[in-house]
């Protein structure tokens, strides 16, 4: 309950006490008669009546009077005390009501902030795990990159064949990846698939040369309240935005887009698709391989001589970037 409500509620139980303390108060001490329970005059003339009919010796109308006076005394005592009970009697209940009526309310909403203070601790002590959770998955996940590059370089040197260039392959569909990485392999290729909250795990230190990428990606599966978390670890980024960071960091890098509606396209839309998307170039899907290997070859520079790593070792940063 909102304290202006508890206030109101004060302030008009003080406004009631108040105007019945000043009416009924002038009405029973002013003898006005509205509440009378008994005329004061018409009380002594009935004593005085009853004293005189007081007869027989000395101490059987001494005996007489006092019971007469002793009746009269406790009379008075419960006529005022009538007066009073009805005087103050209405205000001190809208008090007393009042104050429990507080208390309950109050008693009621401490129990609900307990509850409320309970929930909040758990709930951050529940993202605090997700948070770690999420930290070690990330750190999992980029280590295990890095060691399949490594695993994709020694498996070239024993097929003698020279060192595959990386490719980042931003997709959340394995099956479709699958279908074309020993074509890729074969044409000097080593795959790294990602989904788009995933894309900057070692990023840096992986000599990334192109990107493919799809344009549409489902929700990630996270908490509500992690997804619009600016520091929670792997908070997915829109494509747009994720394609100008890469570029940010590595000036030379080439994407490209695919999706079903980059197929059959002029000249003209491919430049206006690729532009939107900030792309170099767009590719229908699904594409053939060979279509994509023609597309890379024209957009990467010459192979570096020998002796480049496929990881650059001189890089030291060891936690994820993004």
């Amino acid at each position: 309950m909102r304290d202006r409500t508890k206030s109101s509620v004060k302030w008009v139980s003080i406004a009631l006490a108040i105007v019945w303390l000043a009416l009924v108060g002038w009405d029973q001490f002013n003898d006005l008669g509205t509440f009378a329970l008994g005329a004061n005059d018409y009380r002594e003339e009935a004593i005085q009546k009853q004293l005189k009919d007081c007869h027989g010796t000395f101490h059987e109308r001494y005996d007489c009077k006092s019971a007469i006076l002793r009746a009269h005394g406790r009379d008075s005592f419960y006529f005022w005390s009538k007066k009073y009970a009805l005087t103050f009697g209405p205000a001190l209940f809208i008090y007393v009501a009042f104050t429990f009526w507080l208390r309950s309310v109050e008693t009621v909403e401490e129990k609900e902030r307990r509850i409320r203070r309970v929930a909040r601790i758990e709930a951050r002590k529940q993202k605090e795990g997700r948070f770690a959770q999420e930290q070690a998955r990330r750190r999992a996940l980029a280590a295990q990159r890095r060691q399949e590059i490594r695993k994709a370089e020694t498996q070239a040197m024993r097929e003698d064949k020279e060192k595959p260039k990386n490719l980042l392959v931003i997709s959340q569909d394995d099956v479709w990846v699958e279908k074309f990485r020993r074509y890729l392999w074969a044409g000097g290729y080593f795959i790294i698939r990602s989904d788009l909250r995933d894309v900057f795990l070692s990023f840096r230190e992986i000599s990334y040369l192109a990107v493919l990428t799809e344009t549409k990606f489902a929700a990630p599966d996270m908490h509500p309240e992690d997804v619009d978390d600016e520091d929670f670890p792997g908070r997915p980024l829109p494509l747009k935005d994720v394609i100008q960071r890469m570029r940010s960091i590595k000036e030379s890098i080439r994407i490209v887009a695919c999706a079903p509606e980059f197929k059959d396209l002029t000249a003209q839309q491919f430049i206006a698709a690729a532009t939107g998307l900030r792309c170099d170039a767009v590719i229908e899907k699904p594409f053939e391989p060979d279509k994509l290997l023609d597309l890379l070859s024209k957009l990467l520079p010459p192979p570096k001589p020998e002796g480049e790593h496929m990881i650059d070792e001189d890089e030291d940063e060891e936690n994820p970037v993004g």
